[in-house]
């Protein structure tokens, strides 16, 4: 995954902003979030070793692979994070696809220093380590509409290496068929 990353280019992280008078989110820089990222989305999404991992979230999860995001594909250097942050997205309830209601974010390699995900309210951290995932849910079990703010998260600073990782984030709905036609709002 991390030669896909590098194939498709990983550019400077965007943060998801309010949405425009169209409903559809915005997208704009920001010093929260630091890292680069990269979509495995057409090439990346059709090689064999992005489809076995997809599939195996799908399997780990239970939920339709149609219903998750386009995996995003993560490097943080040296002093790069993203601060304390949700997965949830409120404007998404309206949509087609619903909200995010599970995440999985995979550790593709050891850091040297530092990378940490922290789990703010819970007082937990997971050191990065190849082969490790973590899944969280977005959302709460008795109301799926409504977030689950226990899974406020932070990337810590990388202090030494570098990290990569992978998200996916699992929507109540079929996700990729509205964004494949274009229904973003």
């Amino acid at each position: 995954l991390i030669e896909l990353g590098d194939r498709e280019g990983y550019k400077q992280s965007l943060e998801v902003t309010k949405p425009g008078a169209d409903g559809r989110l915005g997208e704009q820089v920001s010093d929260h979030r630091t890292s680069y990222n990269a979509w495995c989305q057409n090439d990346c999404y059709k090689d064999e070793i992005a489809q076995r991992v997809i599939h195996r979230l799908s399997n780990l999860t239970g939920i339709n692979e149609t219903n998750s995001e386009f995996l995003q594909l993560l490097k943080y250097d040296v002093n790069q994070y993203y601060l304390p942050h949700h997965d949830y997205i409120h404007t998404e309830i309206a949509r087609q696809q619903g909200p995010r209601i599970l995440t999985v974010f995979l550790y593709l390699n050891d850091v040297e220093e530092g990378g940490e995900t922290e789990f703010t309210s819970l007082q937990i951290k997971v050191k990065p380590k190849v082969g490790r995932a973590l899944l969280w849910p977005s959302v709460t079990d008795d109301d799926p509409l409504r977030i689950d703010a226990r899974t406020t998260h932070q990337a810590l600073k990388v202090r030494s290496g570098v990290k990569y990782g992978a998200n996916a984030w699992f929507h109540m709905r079929d996700f990729k068929t509205p964004n494949k036609n274009g229904c973003q709002g």
